[in-house]
């Protein structure tokens, strides 16, 4: 895999989930596009170069973000454990293959930043101005939204996605062949 092109994918993923956010909600749910990558990366890469690849995605977001550090990291190295594993099970193009991991791999993202709400719930209201901020949680029907938004836009940002393959030069991965003898 190419590293460059892996950090101009993750750089304009990235950016694109930051700029498009406020314009792409539907009841103030947008889609995760850092996730779509992260799922172009683990359909197409080696394991070991997705894996960490996807890792290093989360990461990056994390910085961004004002989730806990580690929290995406961790989201979408799980995610990439479950697509890399499905990897030679599924068909790579099939639009059912991209909706059918982006569900899956939303709902784990999602059930890591949920139980991490409910385990380690959000500080004190804060005061500013004289006016009473609650604290924010982030609900279970926000985030399901989220899944099936972002479930729905996979298979037309994969498909693009999956035009532009050859740029990333994925190899495949490599099998131990046994002798007989």
């Amino acid at each position: 895999m190419r590293w460059v092109s892996y950090f101009i994918l993750a750089y304009l993923a990235i950016g694109l989930q930051i700029g498009l956010a406020p314009y792409l909600r539907y009841h103030s749910a947008s889609p995760n596009l850092v996730l779509l990558a992260v799922i172009f990366i683990a359909i197409n890469a080696p394991r070991d170069a997705a894996l960490l690849g996807c890792f290093c995605l989360g990461a990056l977001q994390d910085l961004v973000t004002a989730q806990q550090p580690g929290l995406l990291a961790l989201a979408y190295g799980l995610t990439a454990m479950f697509v890399v594993s499905t990897q030679q099970l599924v068909y790579r193009e099939h639009a059912l293959t991209h909706f059918s991991m982006a569900l899956i791999g939303g709902s784990i993202a999602a059930t890591i930043v949920l139980l991490h709400a409910w385990v380690r719930p959000p500080g004190p209201a804060l005061e500013r101005a004289g006016v009473h901020l609650p604290a924010i949680r982030p609900s279970i029907a926000l985030e399901f939204t989220r899944v099936l938004y972002t479930a729905i836009l996979a298979p037309f940002v994969l498909w693009g996605l999956q035009r532009i393959k050859k740029v990333f030069s994925f190899q495949p991965t490599r099998r131990k062949v046994k002798a007989w003898g």
